[in-house]
């Protein structure tokens, strides 16, 4: 009867509560039905993104080790990373060219297209990036830009001619466009809108923070035989990572949106929101508003299509043409 009688401490039913509340069971790694509660919200089920699964175990993603607001700092890690390589590419050539020159004996006009070749396919691969982003989706395109950085840092540290060299900055340019059009976009669509401007504005520190680390590379192989390889081959070390990384995480949630996939963009959002008792709720709330600016996005470019007038030929007869 004493026992009967005794009375549960407020904090010890909500530590044995706790492993059971629908914000841990959203953030699992099967990501099965998650139901929303509270009075007033209608029940959501979030879809199972079953291809990440492997990888987020291997991680320690799907296990608890590291999610929320971990698992948010680690996503816009790997995302800076091509800010990172932004910096270091284009700023390892301003050490490396003395030693291009003595090695691949380069003149004036050699020199300045080993130099601006990075730069003007940048900005071709910048205008590239929209399309593709469109397209595949944010983290498919950062995905191939760290692929082509990989290539493209490896091909102008295996360099053996002149050629070669060029066409190994050529492919770095196109990386450099295709990470500075896709990152700072992926951050501001996947951080928390308290955060968002801090976030972003960490890309902007990696592409100094990587120019920097060019300086430093630079004079560290700068006395080493054939120290222009080291020079221009590490970039793949920072882009292997990103490329690995990046397989795992998850798409934007506005771009699954603009595809008709909420469940799948509610998922990707609860994954990098703290747990707490009204997180669903927030990422609801969120969700429905960047849906209307969806939505607001198409009316207004469908009304600008259907007000676009089309030019048409001036009459030969008409008035206006000077008669002989």
């Amino acid at each position: 009867p004493s026992l009967a009688r005794r009375r549960v401490r407020p904090s010890t039913t909500a530590a044995l509560a706790e492993p059971l509340m629908p914000a841990r069971r959203a953030v699992s790694g099967s990501l099965r039905g998650i139901s929303v509660s509270q009075a007033g919200q209608p029940e959501v089920a979030a879809r199972r993104v079953s291809s990440l699964n492997d990888g987020e175990a291997l991680l320690g993603f799907s296990s608890g080790l590291c999610s929320g607001r971990c698992f948010l700092y680690w996503l816009i890690f790997l995302s800076c990373l091509g800010g990172l390589l932004f910096g270091y590419d284009t700023g390892v050539i301003s050490g490396a060219s003395l030693l291009l020159k003595e090695r691949f004996r380069l003149g004036a006009v050699e020199l300045e297209a080993v130099v601006s070749s990075t730069i003007l396919f940048a900005a071709l691969g910048s205008l590239a990036s929209g399309p593709i982003n469109m397209r595949l989706g944010r983290r498919p395109t950062i995905l191939l830009g760290s692929a082509t950085f990989t290539l493209g840092a490896l091909l102008m540290a295996a360099s053996a001619s002149f050629g070669t060299l060029v066409l190994g900055r050529v492919i770095v340019g196109v990386a450099v466009g295709l990470s500075s059009g896709t990152v700072p976009m992926f951050i501001a669509e996947v951080a928390p809108t308290a955060m968002r401007g801090k976030l972003v504005a960490l890309n902007n520190v990696c592409i100094v923070s990587g120019q920097v680390l060019a300086g430093l590379v630079d004079g560290s192989f700068a006395l080493v035989p054939a120290g222009w390889r080291y020079m221009l081959g590490l970039a793949a070390v920072p882009a292997v990572v990103q490329l690995v990384g990046m397989a795992f995480m998850p798409e934007s949630p506005r771009w699954l949106l603009e595809q008709g996939r909420r469940g799948e963009a509610r998922a990707a959002m609860l994954r990098s929101r703290e747990r707490t008792p009204t997180c669903e709720a927030e990422v609801e709330s969120e969700i429905a508003e960047m849906a209307a600016a969806i939505t607001l996005q198409r009316e207004a470019e469908a009304a600008l299509r259907r007000a676009t007038v089309p030019i048409r030929p001036v009459d030969e007869g008409g008035g206006g043409g000077g008669g002989g």
